[in-house]
């Protein structure tokens, strides 16, 4: 009897530019683990990291594994590919306020100090008294399509809600939430995407009329103070000094990111997770009390941030593999959710799983989101009121189910509901 070989195909030969491994990378996930492929190379990118203990510990040296990966001009979102600056992108940048490195890309000390400062503003107590506010916007939205009977769940809702709340907090209104969603779609590819020419060009334009619009902000704040969180950037002062507008722009642009497409991404791929897994649903929306460890668990399994970047600051090795100064490396949040030595069946979704608050989809070490604790309680929220108010939840049979393309994030582009008035 002559036996099949069943050919395994090794982590090195998948191309994570490609759209399809990009559409479900999960494979390729696995082959790493299976591997022990502790460094893959991604063509023109950088080196994958996937396995959790590298993780853990390049997230802690920061001396050779750098976060700050932009250079003294400060953190402009060319796109992640390397190559220079044409003139007309270069010109259009140069028209905006200045900008140095802060927060997500500096590191200690001074990264430490920043830290403390935003740390201030996002305290457990400030997201307790959020909540009323999240949950009158999600009610809000639902009131816009409730008597349609459909939606399309990430247009009309898992975007404005973690959107409108972040919006208003750096001082923006709810009529503005169109434009504040372009700014940082823009400026996120800018961050984490490979751009042409065409793209760069895009996202040097909402980055200058971002900052534009922030940096009157500012100087308004400063003027007259209000209850929100810009007005905290704006006059906060550390150690006895305050930040000058170049350094709060590039956190006030870290926190319009962070406080937005990642939280919306994490709601959509739960809300999609719960059509494969429907006895989750009807667990989860009897009972709210399972819902955090649920979002847990959508955190390991389909993590909304896949990876972020660090610069190697000099010559070193990882598993082996020979990685040089200046070369970039990705941090695979997403594949270290599935890592086997840590979580047991890793390829299961299981929201009581005992150790899925050990994720780092919300990033690990100096750096991990600081906005956690905001985007937790957003989701949490958005799915009792989602489900306070509608019933019979239906994914459409011609939904469109395709993700984004990019490997550094995760989410959908739209998810097309069906269901029934609960009220």
């Amino acid at each position: 009897m002559i036996s099949k070989i069943i050919y395994m195909k090794k982590a090195y030969e998948y191309d994570l530019t490609n759209p399809k491994i990009m559409e479900y990378p999960y494979d390729f996930y696995e082959a790493i683990h299976r591997d022990d492929a502790r460094a893959v190379e991604v063509n023109g990118v950088g080196y994958w990291i996937g396995r959790m203990d590298d993780i853990k510990a390049i997230t802690k040296n920061t001396s050779t594994f750098s976060n700050s990966y932009f250079s003294e001009g400060g953190p402009i979102p060319t796109g992640v590919s390397g190559e220079p600056l044409e003139k007309d992108v270069k010109e259009v940048f140069d028209k905006g306020p200045k900008v140095v490195n802060a927060l997500w890309t500096t590191d200690p000390p001074k990264h430490t100090l920043h830290r403390k400062l935003v740390n201030k503003a996002f305290t457990g107590k400030w997201v307790r008294s959020m909540e009323p506010k999240i949950r009158d916007i999600a009610n809000g939205l639902i009131d816009g399509f409730i008597f349609n009977g459909k939606t399309d769940f990430i247009k009309d809702y898992a975007v404005y809600v973690p959107m409108i709340v972040i919006a208003e907090a750096l001082g923006m209104s709810r009529d503005d939430a169109e434009q504040f969603k372009h700014w940082s779609d823009d400026i996120l590819s800018g961050n984490l995407d490979v751009l042409d020419h065409k793209a760069r060009l895009r996202v040097a334009k909402s980055f200058v009329e971002a900052n534009n619009h922030f940096e009157a902000t500012i100087d308004e704040r400063r003027k007259c103070p209000k209850d929100d969180l810009i007005t905290s950037l704006a006059v906060a002062e550390v150690e006895g000094k305050s930040l000058d507008t170049s350094e709060v722009l590039p956190i006030v642009n870290t926190l319009m990111l962070a406080g937005n497409e990642t939280t919306t991404n994490l709601i959509g791929n739960a809300m999609r997770l719960l059509f494969e897994y429907p006895e989750v649903m009807d667990a989860i929306s009897k009972d709210y009390t399972l819902i955090p460890g649920f979002i847990d668990e959508v955190m390991r399994f389909d993590a909304p941030v896949q990876c972020l970047y660090r610069v190697v600051t000099e010559d070193t090795e990882i598993g082996g593999i020979k990685i040089e100064k200046d070369s970039s490396i990705m941090l695979g949040w997403g594949t270290a959710g599935r890592d086997p030595k840590y979580f047991k069946n890793p390829n299961i979704f299981d929201i009581y799983r005992s150790n899925s608050s050990q994720n780092v989809g919300f990033g690990f070490g100096p750096h991990i989101c600081v906005g956690l604790g905001l985007a937790k309680a957003e989701a949490r929220i958005a799915f009792e009121t989602f489900f306070d108010r509608l019933k019979d939840i239906e994914l459409d049979k011609n939904a469109d189910l395709s993700h984004i393309p990019t490997f550094a994030t995760r989410g959908y582009k739209r998810l097309d509901l069906k269901f029934k008035n609960n009220n």
